[in-house]
């Protein structure tokens, strides 16, 4: 179990809290801004939805803190995945770049819910800024799911963590 990589197991829980995070703040924003507040009334009353608007800010804010927490071992394992790639190649492999951009997006992607976290975290009902709502919903859930497609590419085109422990399994068969 140990040759087996853990980084893959663990992003799914930050990208998750930050595309919820983004989606939450961006209704948020919506069901308060004049144009399309009443855009957001409609589709509840269509969809059959009660919604508290009022109650958004305080989901969003927890899911920042979760996005954060649960970065933190993905970062961790992350690193543990990439330093051997970056020991043996350097940065002159394509693998080691791709590896080092997944590592730098994702990076800004938690330090922008740490900033949102830090500002936010002595507001009153934890409402965001409109900067707040531009870090999560435009910034954060985008670079969130870029750098799910450059993890995709370490694994699907370098064979990243493919094939490890493969001959203990073999042994054991």
């Amino acid at each position: 179990m140990s040759s087996h990589p853990k980084h893959p197991a663990l992003v799914h829980f930050p990208i998750t809290f930050t595309t919820v995070t983004g989606a939450l703040d961006a209704l948020y924003f919506a069901s308060i801004h004049p144009s399309t507040a009443p855009l957001v009334v409609s589709a509840c009353k269509t969809f059959d939805i009660s919604l508290n608007p009022g109650l958004l800010p305080t989901l969003s804010y927890y899911t920042t803190i979760l996005t954060i927490l649960t970065a933190i071992p993905a970062i961790m394992s992350g690193v543990w995945e990439l330093m051997p790639v970056i020991k043996r190649d350097g940065f002159s492999s394509k693998k080691a770049q791709t590896g080092a951009l997944h590592a730098l997006v994702n990076d800004l992607t938690v330090f922008g819910a740490a900033y949102n976290w830090w500002t936010r975290r002595n507001e009153l009902g934890f409402v965001p800024t409109g900067t707040n709502v531009l870090v999560s919903s435009a910034l954060g859930v985008p670079a969130t799911l870029f750098a799910a497609y450059l993890g995709g590419e370490l694994v699907y085109t370098y064979g990243m963590g493919v094939g490890r422990g493969s001959s203990k399994a073999k042994k054991s068969q």
